[in-house]
């Protein structure tokens, strides 16, 4: 009857187990960290972020003598003007760092004051939508508003709607733009995404 052969560690087993584990733990010490996270299409368009057609107030606090708060429809090119000739590009910057870069031009830059704070408040902004839907209205703009979105808000498609041949009127430059709803329900990148101000007209079918 043959007996189990017993499994040991023999020294230079043990040596060459302690080489490979030095190694191993040397070459993770030396891996290259992880790259830091790039902010995505969904984060830059959340409601954190400034956008055009965006209706915001600028409130001035902690100054004697406060400048009248300003009220801006972010343009296009997301430049907006404030008192005393101060101006900023918004557009696409999260609004508590534009507040910080606000006061930042007027004490560090400028100059004008030894402190201020900026508060930038969001005012209501509507998208109108239009045409062969069956509740024609001005809806509550909401964050990532889409073009489907929005018609679903007036109560969907008429009867007689042209699905193929949504137009789009731009708040910010009044560029108007084609969409195919009919395709975009089944392939979302071609959702357009909307604005606040923005036009919504659907046009009526000529079958």
């Amino acid at each position: 009857m043959n007996r189990q052969r017993s499994i040991g560690f023999s020294p230079v087993n043990v040596a060459v187990l302690l080489v490979l584990a030095f190694l191993f733990v040397g070459c993770a010490d030396l891996a290259a960290p992880a790259p830091a996270k790039v902010p995505d299409v969904a984060d830059a368009m959340s409601a954190d972020f400034l956008r055009p057609g965006d209706r915001i107030r600028v409130v001035f606090n902690d100054i004697p003598d406060a400048p009248v708060p300003a009220e801006e429809v972010i343009p296009e090119d997301g430049r907006i003007i404030l008192p005393r000739g101060v101006e900023v590009v918004v557009i696409g910057k999260k609004r508590t760092d534009v507040e910080k870069e606000i006061a930042k031009i007027y004490v560090e830059d400028k100059k004008l004051y030894t402190k201020i704070t900026a508060n930038i408040e969001r005012m209501a902004s509507f998208i109108s939508v239009g045409g062969e839907v069956r509740n024609p209205s001005s809806v509550m703009f909401r964050g990532d508003m889409t073009v489907t979105a929005a018609i679903a808000s007036a109560g969907g498609f008429s009867a007689y709607a042209n699905r193929s041949g949504v137009i789009i009127t731009r708040a910010a430059n009044k560029k108007q733009v084609k969409v195919n709803v009919r395709r975009a329900v089944n392939n979302p990148e071609l959702d357009l995404i909307l604005y606040p101000g923005d036009q919504v007209y659907v046009p009526r079918s000529k079958i």
